[in-house]
């Protein structure tokens, strides 16, 4: 297992990608190192990182697919984690005539504004 913050963080490429719907996303190609809790040493990593912004939010949503570089390279993992952030699409959910309830959350105690 891995601890702690991830470390040597590199961008190796960042770009712009427009799909067929003209949703824009942004990708990044990353490299990481992590620390292996059991013999303590850093473990290299490959990630892609994909963001966009759906339309009619404000909201950033993100898919981050990763593994280490032995398997990124000589294992597939660039091509399965390609295939998976290539399949990712952001939607906003439908709207909905449902009322929000109120919960009360204050105890019982009084607030003043």
């Amino acid at each position: 297992s891995f601890y702690g913050p991830p470390t040597d963080v590199k961008v190796k490429k960042s770009t712009l990608v427009d799909d067929d719907s003209g949703e824009r996303r942004r990708m990044l190609q990353l490299t990481f190192s992590n620390l292996s809790q059991s013999t303590n040493a850093e473990i290299p990593r490959n990630a892609v990182v994909v963001a966009t912004i759906p339309k009619g939010t404000e909201n950033a949503v993100m898919i981050v697919a990763s593994s280490n570089s032995s398997r990124w390279r000589k294992g597939g993992g660039e091509s399965r984690a390609m295939e998976i952030v290539d399949s990712f699409r952001a939607v906003p959910a439908p709207k909905s005539n449902m009322k929000l309830r109120v919960k009360d959350r204050t105890n019982g105690a009084s607030i003043d504004f």
